[in-house]
This record gives C-alpha cells, structure tokens and sequence, in this order.
C-alpha cells in the first residue's frame, strides 16, 4: 500500500472527489489532512503554499508525488489502480465526457453554492465575505510580501483585490448557474434512464463525480430537483460505504462552516 496524504476541505467539492476517489480504489490507510479553506483560510498558509502553489484544494501526496487537482487525481489512480476497475476502457469515452461536463462548467458549482448560501441571511452572506475576501485579501498580502512567496502570491493579490463575493447572489448571474447545474442533472438523469450507473453497468470515475454532484446540489436544496431515477441513485450512493468514509459533506449542518457560522454569529 503505497503512503498517501490528502490535503482537503470538508465541504470542497473537489476535496469530496478526491476523498471518494482514495476509498472507492481501496487505499483506505490514506492519511487525511484537513484545510479550513472558509474561516482561517489556511490554503492561504505558507505550509500550504509550498505544497500547492495555486492554493487550493485538494492536494493529493502519493508517495511522494504531488497531484493538486481533483481531476488529475482521478486519472493519476485510474492509471495506478486499474485492478480497481473504476476506468473501463469499453466506457472511458464516455466517461471522459461526463468528467469534462462538469469541470467544464465548475464555475457554475461555486455560484450556485455562494449565491445561495448567502441568500439564506445577512449574517451568512457576511461570514463568507468575511473568509473569502477580507481574510483572504490579509493572508495574500502577506504572502506577497515574503520573498520566498512573492511570485506566486503576486497574481494572486491582483486577483483577490478585485474579488466581490457579493456579486454570485446577483439574481441574473444565480440564475445562469441554476441553469448550469440543472444541465449537468440533466445529462445524469439521461445516462440513469438507460443504466445503473452513469456509464454503464458498473461504478466508474463518473460515479465519484456525479456524486460530488448530488451532494453539492442536496446541500443547497435538498432533493428538490431530483427526478425519479436521480432519487434512486443518490438512494444506492448513499449505501456505499464510501460515502461515509469519505466524509461527503450533502447537509449543511452537517458541515464545518456550520459551526464556523455559529461561532462567527456569537461573536457577533
């Protein structure tokens, strides 16, 4: 068994595809390693940084091989665990075209998220200002600042100055985002209408995924917009022991933000 540690957030959806990745092809010794990336914004730490200079999770280290990209971590186990089965050639076409939908529209997972969950209350939409941009902009700062971090730190200050957090509760920008996601239900409700599974009659990489999906959409509202053969799925998903093992994060009190907004609120 080789020595993995993941580097990860709870309720980060990469870092649930990873998670889910690292159990569903058995590496169940796998050392995890959480990051606030909401309150303290540890992703933003020097440690983190020299693991990941585009700070952001998940990290995954393989033996000593660094991998900082969930999708990467998908492809970079197919190709060390193929006993795994999870990246049958008779399907990867069409697994690669499910994986891609989804990072190719990933843009619309974070506003789905952060527009809705600021539109919960005041106090929620300023705990995320608070991380994603106030602290954020702090801790970046500072990095630039430190030679040893200037350069990677430099485009990313640039970045994060002109962040405007607020702007993903625009009810126009929110709405193309709903729209994107019902795009990606849409095309798994397709693929569900014909199989077990999202390509084909056996769990594969596209099932970590749509997953990950289902999850991040039951987090924001729940099953409302799963339709009979998605409810069946995520009902199979749901008794896997992955998904407890893996730390799926599909209600939001079950999340660390949550007590991190609890505390913020006292404080408050």
């Amino acid at each position: 068994m080789p020595d993995i540690t993941t580097y990860t957030a709870d309720v980060s959806i990469c870092s649930q595809i990873c998670r889910l990745a690292i159990q569903e092809f058995g590496l169940t010794d796998a050392k995890n390693v959480d990051v606030d990336i909401e309150y303290a914004m540890e992703n933003y730490e020097p440690w983190f940084v020299r693991l990941q200079p585009k700070m952001t999770v998940p990290v995954m280290d393989y033996a000593g091989e660094l991998i900082g990209d969930s999708k990467e971590i998908l492809y970079y186990l197919a190709a060390k665990h193929p006993e795994a089965n999870l990246y049958p050639q008779d399907d990867a076409t069409e697994i690669d075209a499910f994986v891609s939908q989804f990072y190719d529209n990933f843009l619309f997972v974070g506003v789905f998220t952060f527009g809705h969950l600021q539109g919960r209350s005041e106090a929620l939409r300023d705990f995320i200002v608070m991380g994603k941009t106030e602290v954020t902009q702090q801790k970046v700062r500072a990095l630039a600042e430190d030679p040893e971090f200037a350069d990677v730190a430099g485009g990313k200050l640039a970045e994060v100055e002109q962040r405007d957090f607020t702007r993903l509760a625009d009810p126009t920008f929110l709405a193309r985002a709903d729209e994107g996601i019902r795009a990606m239900l849409s095309t798994l409700e397709t693929s569900l209408s014909k199989s077990e599974y999202v390509c084909g009659d056996s769990y594969s990489l596209a099932d970590i995924v749509a997953t990950a999906l289902l999850a991040r959409v039951h987090f924001i509202n729940g099953t409302e917009w799963f339709t009979s053969d998605i409810h069946a799925y995520w009902a199979r998903m749901l008794e896997r022991p992955s998904f407890e093992s893996a730390n799926v994060v599909a209600n939001f009190e079950d999340a660390l933000m949550a007590e991190q907004f609890a505390a913020f609120v006292d404080q408050n």
